[in-house]
């Protein structure tokens, strides 16, 4: 029988546990600071959820079981689908947007490894119902703020557009597979690969110029400006003037220093339709939280409602930090106060509700106190061991008194 964990799967126990509930805790006030509900929904959904028409998760990153009805269940690869089948499915409010958090465990199964787990906390949140630029600026910020709020100072935005390379890709007659081959290329900064795929093509040629140069579209606002000047048809310029638009807002909001524009970006999941970003760290080969804007989606699950969205992933977020240098030490537990047998009625009878109203805990005097004391990171320790006596460890210094004045010290 195996005892351990199934690989990419984690136990949290002490200052780790403490340091994930306390992040949680905090991202959690930040979302209701910024005025969004939270919502909780089922770890499993119905396969038709994530691959009916389209597929937004690749299959080979989920785990699939089949319910005693034989109904095809998915372990949720994100949170996103979830909470526009909520929005689509269960919220009644008349005034648009809705703006939905949440703090979930999601599992990807082709996923672990370098910081990345097949079980991890998403903590995300969803604008839905307008299409107004000024709310993926807003997503974008509220980004930034939740990758400082669990520690990380130093996050970098990348920004993108799909409907960039969608544009392009619709000139030169890509088929969707062709898209799907160039995509990968373009993710893996394969532009010699690109220049052979499109080899003996009938493409325009300032089209395959772009084609063949995407994968170092990365810069400043300028880029955009210098695209715009280009011959481009309508879907990509309307991308680059949503593009700017975004980045006008941050520039206002004065995010301009955390973001850089990168057209390059190719998203694996499939709902996203305008602005995509990437949120980075030091330390990390892989993005720590990522968002964007998904017009289509609620729509499929019947309702027409524009989103746009982002999630951090907390377990990448505190192995960025771990690799900074920054772990958290267990917090300050309550003190101890401690009764041998012929105390017991003694102690008991002056702490009935000391847990609640002092912050100690009573336990059974022990040889194992003095470790137990050490291990828990507990500051003071009281040892009632008779009338007379009474051990008080505090801050790494000892004294010995009696009942009656340690009860005056103590303020018990």
């Amino acid at each position: 029988m195996a005892y351990h964990n199934p690989e990419g799967m984690s136990d949290l126990t002490d200052s780790k546990c403490f340091t994930k509930k306390n992040k949680e805790q905090a991202v959690r006030q930040l979302f209701r600071n910024y005025g969004f509900t939270e919502i909780e929904t089922p770890c499993l959904e119905y396969f038709d959820m994530y691959y009916g028409e389209n597929e937004y998760v690749s299959q080979k990153d989920i785990f699939k079981l089949i319910d005693k009805t034989g109904n095809l269940l998915v372990l949720r690869p994100d949170m996103t689908v979830p909470a526009c089948r909520v929005a689509a499915t269960k919220i009644r409010y008349e005034a648009l947007p809705y703006k939905l958090s949440y703090i979930a465990k999601c599992f990807r199964a082709d996923e672990f490894g370098g910081g990345k787990q097949r079980e991890f906390t998403q903590c995300g949140a969803e604008i839905i119902g307008s299409d107004n630029p000024y709310y993926d600026a807003l997503v974008i910020k509220l980004a930034v703020s939740t990758a400082k709020r669990v520690g990380i100072n130093d996050i970098s935005i990348q920004i993108g557009q799909v409907e960039f390379f969608n544009g392009l890709a619709k000139e030169a007659s890509l088929t969707q597979k062709e898209s799907e081959i160039i995509s990968k290329m373009i993710d893996s900064k394969d532009s010699f690969g690109i220049s052979e795929f499109l080899e003996g093509r009938k493409i325009d040629k300032d089209i395959y110029n772009h084609l063949t140069a995407i994968t170092g579209y990365f810069g400043d606002k300028s880029l955009i400006d210098r695209l715009l000047e280009t011959k481009l048809n309508l879907r990509s310029k309307q991308a680059l003037n949503n593009l700017k638009q975004i980045l006008d807002i941050l520039d206002k909001m004065g995010l301009s220093g955390y973001v850089t524009v990168d057209l390059s970006m190719v998203k694996k999941l499939g709902y996203y339709t305008g602005m995509i970003f990437n949120g980075n760290t030091y330390q990390m080969g892989f993005p720590i939280l990522a968002g964007g804007r998904y017009d289509n989606l609620a729509e499929k699950m019947g309702k027409k409602l524009e989103a746009t969205g982002f999630s951090l992933s907390l377990e990448m977020a505190i192995k960025a930090l771990e690799r900074q240098g920054q772990v958290e030490e267990l917090p300050v537990m309550p003190a101890i106060v401690s009764f041998s047998e012929s105390m017991r009625d003694y102690v008991l009878s002056v702490t009935k509700d000391i847990e609640e109203d002092k912050n100690i805990q009573v336990l059974p005097d022990s040889d194992d106190l003095e470790r137990y004391m050490k291990e828990r990171n507990i500051s003071r320790m009281a040892r009632c061991i008779a009338p007379n006596h009474v051990i008080i460890r505090s801050n790494g210094k000892t004294e010995i008194t009696d009942f009656a004045k340690w009860r005056a010290l103590w303020n018990i």
